[in-house]
């Protein structure tokens, strides 16, 4: 072959070595371009997860706090609702008594044992939304006042029947005529009756105070009234024993509780 084929040859080698380099080349580029492309997807996709979790995070802790706050809301009414029942008892037993040291008609004394019934029953339903509310720490005091509330309004009742027996007994004694003289029997019973506590001298005094009651006018007094007067003057008026007084104690310091624990889950449900 001579010099001119050769060098033809030559240069085709190189021109296909030219083109391999090149086309090595080139696959090299277009992976590192596609390594550099696939890391900046993995990055962009890394970062786009990101944000979304600092989202979710953020509406899930704005709806956490949302909730608290509306739990700590109705937390607040119930505590509240439940102190005004509770304290609705009482007034409504005490404005019993006082409207019954005056003359009262029949529906007013319906009225006035239904009104202390229905405070109780809402003082009831009261602690029972405390107690589903919770904690435990508020609901216990708040089953404590319930329990010497409803004590209370048992010795207010009673209170209230032997102040009206008293006020029907007065006024019959100040009527003059027949009933006077039978009301003033029945209060000299009574008297002797609680002078006389000794076991062998009180079934006398009580058969006494029958008699004089029997001697009164039809429906003075009827048997309830009698009973409470009975009772009343054989020891104390249902509001000055002892055991509505310890009940009165204890209302209050379980209110005292019940407040002191009320504002401590009220002020960290806030600080939460």
């Amino acid at each position: 072959m001579d010099l001119e084929g050769i060098g033809a040859l030559t240069a085709a080698g190189v021109a296909v070595f030219g083109v391999l380099a090149s086309v090595l080349v080139g696959r090299w580029q277009m992976r590192a371009a596609l390594r550099a492309a696939e890391a900046t997807a993995q990055a962009g996709l890394a970062q786009a997860e990101a944000a979304y979790r600092a989202a979710l995070d953020a509406v899930r802790a704005q709806e956490n706090a949302g909730h608290r706050q509306w739990h700590r809301g109705v937390q607040r009414e119930a505590y509240a609702a439940f102190l005004l029942a509770a304290h609705r008892v009482r007034d409504v037993g005490e404005r019993f008594v006082a409207e019954s040291e005056q003359e009262l008609s029949a529906e007013g004394v319906r009225a006035g044992r239904t009104g202390l019934d229905d405070a109780l029953a809402a003082l009831k339903a009261a602690q029972t939304i405390v107690e589903l509310e919770g904690p435990d720490e508020v609901a216990a005091p708040a089953a404590a006042m319930t329990d010497a509330a409803q004590l209370m309004s048992h010795f207010l009742g009673a209170q209230a029947v032997y102040e009206r027996a008293w006020g029907k007994l007065g006024r019959l004694a100040g009527a003059g005529g027949g009933g006077s003289q039978g009301a003033s029997a029945l209060v000299d019973a009574l008297e002797r009756l609680r002078a006389g506590r000794r076991a062998e001298e009180s079934g006398t005094g009580e058969r006494a105070c029958r008699v004089a009651w029997g001697a009164l006018p039809a429906g003075a007094l009827d048997d309830d009234e009698f009973r409470a007067l009975l009772d009343g003057w054989s020891s104390r008026s249902p509001t000055s024993r002892r055991v509505y007084l310890d009940s009165v104690t204890r209302f209050g310091e379980a209110e005292a509780r019940f407040v002191r624990a009320a504002k401590v889950e009220l002020h960290s449900a806030s600080r939460s």
